[in-house]
């Protein structure tokens, strides 16, 4: 993620073209629906200790329900226009209400995981839950490219609009980035099932099997001269697409089992910027992009976007080795001195809502 950002942001644009890095760019393109993946992932892992206390709304859910919707407020925060709320409610246009409500991986998420604790909810047995999860990964692959198809800003205001598609610059939409989360959903129920009868390396061996078929089939499938559908955009919409891309999920987790059973567990520093991904997410995005209340003091500002690959690569490896020493600020400050964590959190969250909600322009 951190390589893949500050490689497009900087990179002269005449290297971008070079075939090399559209091969980069491919796996760089697996970076979002990994950490979507990895959301599932994890959900599961920590949902299933606590499978009964989420069938009712105890503060074990309202405390989860919290800290998602923190979630997608700041993914809110990185598309804000303008520092200054007053502004943007008063001298907002269509177009910079778009930009505030487009849909980025925060967004994905937080709504996805909000989706599933729905169906916890609701739908309080394991199967039926499972069962519902799957239908919408198939639902969600093979009718994202209608879904595309329909400008929902013509029956919806912007923050819903932006939430169905990309047709209005959203990055991550719901249709098709919220699968992959759901796949990983799927992924991590069936291997904690495997992990409990003592057959997990039997799961990772079909995984792996499963995970090329999906990528071959995905090949295959787009070289055919058939089309489903009015509009085929392989890139964005293609359930082609999707499969290779959850295929390629599925082999490269199976990787990681084989060189955990094979390696000693890494050190807890080289673990940190997977701890921390979401503070190592909203930050790296700051420095590198900037946002409303650091437009003009962010790398790609500053740097340009000429740089040579070497220059680029120094960039990469500095902004690297600072989000590996702040995650491990912060990762102290949470585990080692909570109270001064929380007050940072607090102070800071104040800060930013006082200019927000105080400044005129």
């Amino acid at each position: 993620m951190l390589e893949g950002h500050v490689f497009r942001a900087l990179l002269d644009s005449n290297v971008q073209r070079l075939p090399l890095f559209q091969i980069h760019e491919f796996f760089h393109g697996l970076s979002a629906p990994a950490f979507l993946f990895g959301a599932g992932l994890t959900f599961v892992i920590s949902t299933r200790k606590r499978w009964v206390e989420y069938h009712h709304w105890d503060p074990p859910l309202a405390k989860r329900v919290r800290r998602l919707l923190l979630v997608i407020l700041l993914g809110l925060m990185l598309h804000l226009p303008y520092f200054s709320f007053r502004k943007i409610l008063m001298e907002g246009n269509l177009y910079e209400y778009l930009q505030l409500f487009q849909f980025d991986v925060l967004h994905c998420i937080g709504i996805g995981l909000l989706s599933l604790h729905g169906l916890i909810f609701f739908f309080k047995h394991e199967a039926r839950f499972y069962s519902l999860v799957i239908a919408s990964i198939i639902i969600i692959c093979f009718t994202t490219p209608i879904i595309w198809d329909i400008d929902f800003l013509r029956f919806v205001p912007p923050a819903l609009a932006q939430m169905f598609n990309g047709l209005h610059g959203s990055p991550f939409p719901i249709f098709p980035y919220v699968g992959f989360l759901y796949a990983g959903v799927i992924v991590s129920w069936e291997f904690l099932v495997a992990a409990q009868c003592n057959r997990e390396k039997k799961f990772i061996y079909w995984l792996t099997i499963f995970g090329m078929v999906f990528i071959i089939f995905g090949y295959l499938f787009d070289t055919l001269p058939i089309h489903v559908y009015p509009t085929y955009n392989y890139w964005f919409t293609s359930p082609n697409y999707f499969l290779v891309r959850i295929g390629s999920l599925m082999v490269i987790i199976s990787g990681f089992w084989y060189l955990a059973q094979r390696f000693p567990k890494p050190k807890k520093i080289w673990r940190l910027l997977g701890i921390e991904s979401l503070f190592v997410y909203v930050l790296h995005l700051l420095i590198l992009y900037g946002s409303a209340f650091n437009a003009s003091e962010n790398l790609q500002l500053v740097l340009g976007n000429n740089l040579t690959l070497i220059q680029t690569t120094g960039v990469f490896v500095g902004l690297f080795i600072l989000m590996l020493v702040s995650a491990m600020l912060w990762n102290y400050l949470k585990e080692n001195h909570n109270n001064i964590y929380r007050i940072i959190q607090l102070l800071g969250s104040g800060i930013f809502l006082y200019f927000l909600f105080s400044r005129d322009y």
